[in-house]
């Protein structure tokens, strides 16, 4: 993991490109590029991520919802039963 964040470094920080790296290091030019996107990705969560967690709470705001509805009718059907079991 160290090797990893090493290389990320040399091209972020020192500019050096991807190509000229990977082959310093034995390591094949997309794997490196998808290292670095991985990294940046987890630095700063792009837009990608904002959109599905933005998904993902309208889903659970659905959710949320049809509970409440859920627990509204059978508070309802509670109350009808209980007033047929006292007469």
């Amino acid at each position: 993991m160290y090797l990893v964040k090493e290389l990320i470094r040399l091209v972020k920080e020192e500019g050096r490109s991807i190509p000229k790296v990977a082959k310093d290091f034995g390591v094949n030019p997309q794997t490196l590029r998808n290292w670095i996107k991985k990294a940046d990705n987890t630095e700063n969560p792009g837009e990608e991520s904002v959109e599905s967690l933005k998904a993902q709470l309208r889903a659970e705001k659905r959710k949320n919802k049809d509970l409440e509805t859920t627990v509204e009718i059978l508070k309802k059907a509670t109350s009808i039963f209980v007033k047929d079991n006292r007469n």
